[in-house]
């Protein structure tokens, strides 16, 4: 290797023959000195938002054209629903709560969010329609709370992927400070 080296340095100006364009130096600095910036992909958000409510959907046709179980009397369907109503919609709230307090790097990409998040509660008024036109239809009962667990579950997994977002761009910002 050493010969080659020899060879080159002596016949250097044999080899530096093409000169580079105005700035391309700089340039290439400025890419190399940048750091890729990680950003929440919405077509992620998109398609989970989007399964959620083909789940939803599927959940509400299978509930209605099952006509098998016991009615559950009058009397107890007001309350039962109201409870479950109350419960849900306390801990749906905490996590609104929740994600309203993650920091984004485009507001615009925190209000996409919380408006996917906020169109499943129009399945939430579907159901609610239905309980009202048919209120001893345990069916309907059980695709209400079905529909609260899935949102549930769909929000608790948004806010851990953004507690891991979170946890990297500090990762990254404690690497930087180093």
């Amino acid at each position: 290797m050493g010969d080659l080296e020899k060879y080159i340095r002596e016949h250097r100006q044999l080899f530096d023959t093409d000169q580079t364009p105005s700035g391309h130096d700089k340039r290439f600095r400025e890419k190399l000195e940048r750091k890729p910036g990680r950003k929440i992909l919405f077509r992620h958000w998109l398609q989970v938002a989007a399964s959620v409510a083909v789940i939803l959907a599927s959940a509400f046709v299978i509930m209605t054209r099952d006509r098998s179980g016991s009615k559950v009397a009058d009397r107890e369907i007001p309350g039962v629903v109201r409870e479950a109503d109350h419960y849900y919609a306390a801990r749906l709230n905490a996590k609104y709560e929740q994600i309203r307090g993650f920091s984004f790097q485009d507001p615009e990409e925190k209000a996409i969010l919380l408006d996917e998040i906020e169109e499943l509660d129009a399945h939430h008024q579907q159901l609610m329609n239905d309980l009202e036109a048919n209120p001893d239809d345990e069916r309907v009962i059980n695709a209400l709370i079905r529909h609260y667990q899935l949102k549930l579950e769909v929000i608790d997994q948004v806010i851990n992927q953004l507690k891991q977002l979170n946890m990297e761009k500090s990762k990254n910002h404690e690497s930087e400070d180093v």
